[in-house]
């Protein structure tokens, strides 16, 4: 398949700066800012090849960064390498030549981009958002407010920001550096290595990308796309816990035979291999102009299945699977924020739900 990246090509990088460093980057908190750079430099980011802005918009591309730096052991690393898409997808709104000149810089790992939408005690309610825009005699905009639980936000050269203005949610572009603009690191239970950061914005001056009309299809658009990414990655990581737990099954001896002699243990790899399939079938025939609903359903089972399969994994490993740095325990801690990013579980419900409201009604 010529999709514009290759799958070889990823796992040569994954395997080279990625694998072997998985577990320091872990304990240390953060994996180097300079892997953006060197990413860039094997062309691994830009793998959107449209005309215009290469916009890294491509379900297939994306999917195989995703999958890839997934399977090398850090859900962590594959939110804050591969995530710049969606970031990307809505600079691209505002159709200028200093956009332009970001997302190409973006693709080619010369800077980076970070999208600060989630608010304290708003979450991912957009509708809930409190931050402030308002105009500044030059032609920008000044931005007051907080955002929280931002991938990479300490360390981004360029913030997508979501604010309200007079007359409703737009989107702005925030770049570093500005006085007004603080971080506080913000320790996460799982994804330990991305650096995740509150962030206190005090009159920080900022572009418009675009206004509530537009702001509100392009988000549309981004977030279904992120739960789709969101849903690869599970299927992902659950697919890797699934053979752990069976290798391990068919490798630990117990009185003589294997674990997996016994039928109670391969019942529950029978179950896993069964929602983990299920999920991923789902998942694989589900693309962004499929709608919210379907991507919705797609993350929610997808999160299901890892949550499942990694919760399995970890009995049947025993005391091996409560081991820090183990794949298992690992994958067990990174699963709820799986199911949280991009909208919980509850909120992916109430999407669909009204979804079928709409088709019954």
């Amino acid at each position: 398949m010529d999709d514009g990246l290759s799958r070889d090509a990823v796992r040569a990088f994954v395997a080279g700066h990625v694998a072997p460093h998985v577990g320091d980057w872990e304990r240390a908190g953060t994996y180097p800012a300079e892997l953006h750079a060197r990413a860039g430099a094997a062309g691994l980011l830009a793998y959107g090849t449209e005309s215009g802005p290469a916009l890294p918009d491509r379900p297939v591309r994306a999917r195989i960064l995703i999958e890839e730096l997934t399977r090398g052991g850090s859900q962590g690393l594959a939110m804050g390498l591969a995530s710049h898409g969606v970031s990307l997808a809505l600079v691209a709104q505002a159709g200028t030549a200093w956009a332009e000149d970001l997302v190409r810089a973006v693709l080619a790992g010369e800077r980076t981009v970070a999208l600060a939408l989630t608010e304290p005690g708003a979450g991912s309610d957009l509708a809930a958002l409190r931050a402030r825009a308002e105009p500044r005699p030059d032609g920008r905009w000044s931005i007051t407010g907080e955002k929280r639980f931002i991938c990479n936000g300490a360390r981004a050269d360029a913030l997508v920001v979501g604010a309200r203005t007079g007359s409703g949610l737009g989107l702005f572009l925030v770049e570093r550096p500005d006085p007004g603009l603080t971080a506080e690191a913000i320790e996460p239970s799982g994804w330990r290595c991305l650096p995740l950061a509150g962030l206190r914005f005090e009159a920080v001056r900022a572009r418009a990308i675009c206004g509530p009309e537009a702001a509100g299809r392009a988000l549309q658009r981004a977030m279904t796309q992120e739960r789709l990414n969101l849903a690869a990655m599970a299927i992902t990581s659950a697919e890797a816990v699934r053979d752990a737990a069976a290798r391990h099954a068919h490798a630990r001896i117990v009185q003589g035979a294997p674990l997996a002699a016994m039928s109670h243990v391969r019942q529950d790899l029978a179950e896993v291999a069964i929602a983990v399939a299920v999920a991923a079938a789902f998942v694989a025939g589900t693309a962004a102009s499929d709608g919210a609903a379907r991507a919705a359903i797609a993350k929610n089972a997808a999160a299901a299945a890892l949550d499942r399969a990694a919760t399995a994994a970890v009995r049947l490993h025993g005391a091996a699977g409560c081991v820090v740095s183990s794949l298992v325990a690992r994958t067990l801690r990174d699963a709820p924020l799986v199911a949280i990013g991009g909208g919980t579980t509850q909120v992916m419900n109430e999407i669909i739900a009204r979804s079928l409201a709409k088709e019954v009604c």
